[in-house]
């Protein structure tokens, strides 16, 4: 979420480790009609014109799946498709992270992250009449800082249910596996068009674009009604647009439709703590499953500890947040905050410079390792 003094708040990149199974009403796993999209869109109190289908083929992409795909089993015609995207050529798709293309712009883009991936695959698979899902893979989620948020990425990947029902095939950038391990969530495609949504509200608020993030995010929600993680981005739209009781609102509903959802708990927590609730916050974060967590979920229950008057546990909650993930800085940083207040500069110079080394850029590392000279 957002990040003001200490602490991070966590936002929801796709939406974070979902679990169970959704309703796929009117996306039967087929190519859907402009006239059925259209209708359920509007079903779901979104104009057309703000949410067009994400995996609409295009006559280009049917012709190039025709080419490519060709003939055979379905599974032998969906691995030509994933080869001629993944394994190098003419038709090689280009990984971007923060691109989230719908499948007719990532088939002229031949670029973007694992939702335009997905959108294009699935749209040229039901190019050739083969049943296709999306899916999002339960994960702990990779994280980093955009500006002053701190944004958790998880997995999309396209799903091909046999015809047995008991066994699928997965697709996606890095592999394709037989079997289907860990867990997942099918989406419905008006799911996919909300996590695209979400996705471009997150990219608003990463420029300070808070009226257009929001509303961005209430698309989202009419569009994804079932996935807890949306209603976390847009709590926290709310929360920077100065929409305090919005956001507590915006969270109560997610944790309804999803009690266990990490984004929604360590969005709440971090909320309780930026107004002054300890005690909320610490009920917050103990509901919180902190094996399917961001490590910022451990950095804000340090800050807690640490505003407790308990330096000692909160650098051991630092730690642990900084063995979950190497690379990231903000652990050290709060180790380097830690130490200094607790009159321990040498330790606070050796946390601040491991931050400056894993981010060469920030301006606080450098401050707190000349601090503590």
């Amino acid at each position: 979420m957002a990040r003001t003094r200490v602490l991070p708040l966590l936002a929801a990149a796709l939406a974070a480790a979902l679990t169970g199974c959704v309703s796929t009403e009117g996306t039967p796993g087929f190519a859907v009609s402009p006239k059925s999209w259209n209708a359920g869109v509007e079903r779901r109190g979104v104009e057309p014109a703000e949410a067009p289908n994400p995996m609409a083929a295009t006559p280009a992409i049917e012709a190039t799946a025709l080419e490519i795909g060709g003939v055979g089993r379905d599974e032998d015609r969906l691995e030509h498709l994933r080869s001629a995207l993944v394994d190098g050529g003419s038709w090689t798709f280009e990984y971007e992270r923060n691109s989230t293309f719908s499948a007719a712009d990532a088939f002229e883009k031949r670029r973007g992250n694992c939702v335009s991936f997905t959108n294009l695959f699935i749209a040229m698979g039901r190019s050739l009449g083969i049943r296709l899902h999306a899916a999002l893979v339960s994960t702990r989620g990779t994280s980093e800082r955009q500006g002053d948020l701190i944004v958790t990425y998880n997995h999309m990947i396209a799903v091909y249910m046999e015809v047995n029902g008991r066994s699928a095939k997965v697709y996606d950038f890095y592999r394709m596996a037989d079997q289907l391990t860990g867990r997942l969530t099918l989406l419905d495609d008006y799911m996919v068009a909300a996590i695209r949504a979400s996705n471009d509200g997150i990219a608003h608020l990463a420029k300070g674009e808070g009226r257009e993030a929001e509303h961005d995010l209430e698309i989202a929600v009419k569009l994804g009604p079932g996935l807890g993680s949306l209603y976390a981005n847009l709590g926290l739209a709310k929360w920077k647009n100065g929409d305090v009781p919005g956001a507590l609102a915006a969270i109560r509903k997610g944790l309804e439709v999803e009690p266990g959802s990490p984004p929604l708990l360590q969005n709440l927590a971090a909320l309780y703590v930026e107004e002054g609730k300890p005690a909320e916050a610490r009920a917050a974060l103990g509901a919180l499953d902190l094996r399917r967590a961001s490590p910022y979920a451990l950095i804000v229950r340090g800050d807690l500890e640490l505003r407790a008057g308990s330096p000692a546990t909160a650098i051991k909650n630092y730690r642990e947040a900084a063995s979950l993930d190497p690379k990231l800085a903000d652990p050290w940083l709060a180790i380097a905050r830690a130490e200094l207040a607790r009159g321990r500069p040498d330790a606070a110079r050796k946390a601040a410079l491991k931050a400056l080394k894993r981010d060469p850029s920030s301006v606080e590392a450098q401050n707190l390792a000349n601090a503590a000279r």
